[in-house]
């Protein structure tokens, strides 16, 4: 009998000690912190040389949005940490595709560095001006005349972009002409900003104020305050309404790039300047706000659509996304870029008065709702994340702005366009927590 009693004692202890180590880890800002710092480092140690590990879609071998998202993150980490790893990490990796001149290089083959001038900056998509942006920085810490001759080249560049007919605002791409994205205002207005703050220049201050004006009043939905993904001025796309020019759905993060834009832009401007993008951009977070999942506290893919479910044809799927094979009952989502996005935003904002200070903890709270949800710590994950979205083009005719069309989009992990966002949102985080 005592036999059979310490063979039950020994095996609910092994029980307990089994239930004790399987246990999640008990989330605090200090753990946060542990696991996103050895996140971070995970994503630079995994990068060789001039290969990215964050770009999910294709190795792109030029200047490109993509590694400007990411990079950024990186900057701004580096200034928290106050550590020169980071900042020469985002140099090393940078020299690989400007020369000591401040040109552009292109790099044809990813398992062999050759590059070349030909084809290395993509001029007539706002895009590419996302990565321009560090080069400032670059140019701060290092004092190196190949990151001034690059600014310059970019701007020159940027005022070659074609503009929509009859207006004020650039196209988003040459193959995309009279086409206005939100996308596109993150891409180009921080590097803009501050060239305009570089070379005081108040002209270019007021022309994205201009730019910034007609996007409130031509793509903003007035009974929501949300903004629409895309405008055509021509009116004659397939995608936009005949009447409005206007796509059909409020995607997140569409919306994320807009709000960015004007929380990393409005510090350059003179305080006399800020006056219109401060109010747009309160407006526009008041409006984001509302439709906040009250469980996870993230926001979906379509952003109101909350967890509503639709049928999604072939037709999409075919062409976007391998994991079906026929039509399919696809659910909106909780898509961490977007909410990564308005976490930062909402955060950022608050610290510097631009928005109601509440949306520092509304935004904290997000971040943290992200971790949990959508972040795999033990893998070094960052997951539910939308690869790719966009319009058009004509041949493209599925690309159509639709709810079904961006449920079909293939969704991932570790690509930049969350990461980045995401340890944007980290940096804010750890100031809430100072």
């Amino acid at each position: 009998m005592k036999r059979i009693c310490m063979l039950f004692l020994l095996s609910v202890s092994f029980l307990l000690l089994f239930s004790c180590s399987e246990k999640e880890e008990e989330i605090t800002p200090n753990t946060i912190k542990n696991h996103m710092d050895n996140y971070i480092d995970s994503l630079i140690n995994d990068t060789k040389d001039y290969v990215p590990s964050w770009n999910k879609e294709s190795f792109k071998g030029r200047w490109n949005y993509i590694d400007g998202v990411f990079l950024n993150s990186i900057l701004e980490y580096s200034n928290i940490k106050n550590d020169n790893k980071y900042k020469d990490f985002v140099k090393n990796y940078v020299n690989y595709y400007i020369n000591s001149d401040g040109n552009f290089l292109y790099i044809s083959d990813k398992n062999n560095y050759n590059p070349t001038i030909e084809g290395a900056f993509k001029q007539y998509e706002l895009d590419s001006y996302c990565e321009s942006r560090i080069l400032f920085d670059l140019y701060d810490y290092y004092g190196n005349n190949r990151y001034l001759n690059a600014i310059n080249n970019s701007y020159y560049y940027l005022c070659e972009m074609p503009m929509c007919e009859n207006n004020i605002n650039y196209c988003h791409k040459s193959d995309y002409p009279n086409q206005i994205w939100l996308d596109g205002f993150y891409m180009y207005v921080p590097f803009l900003a501050k060239y305009a703050k570089y070379k005081n220049n108040n002209t270019i201050f007021d022309n994205i104020i201009s730019q910034y004006e007609y996007v409130y009043n031509n793509q903003r939905n007035e009974e929501n305050g949300l903004y629409y993904h895309g405008l055509d001025v021509s009116k004659s796309i397939f995608w936009a309404d005949g009447n409005t020019g206007l796509s059909k759905s409020f995607w997140s993060r569409s919306l994320g790039w807009l709000l960015m834009s004007l929380v990393d832009s409005i510090e350059y401007f003179p305080e006399n300047k800020q006056t219109f993008l401060i109010s747009m951009l309160s407006q526009a977070v008041d409006s984001v706000y509302q439709y906040m999942d009250l469980d996870t506290k993230m926001y979906y893919q379509l952003t109101d659509k909350g967890n509503q479910s639709y049928n999604v044809s072939y037709i999409y799927l075919s062409k976007l996304n391998d994991k079906y094979n026929g039509d399919a009952i696809i659910s909106n989502y909780l898509e961490s870029s977007g909410s990564s996005m308005f976490a930062y935003t909402m955060m950022k904002a608050a610290r510097l008065n631009y928005v109601d200070e509440k949306y520092s903890n509304i935004g904290k709270e997000t971040f943290e709702g992200i971790y949990k949800h959508s972040f795999n710590y033990k893998k070094n994950e960052l997951n539910d994340i939308c690869i790719t979205a966009g319009l058009g083009p004509e041949n493209k005719p599925y690309r159509d702005g639709t709810p079904e069309y961006y449920l079909a989009e293939k969704v991932g992990s570790n690509d930049a366009k969350g990461v980045g966002p995401f340890i944007t949102a980290y940096i804010e985080y750890l100031q809430c927590e100072i």
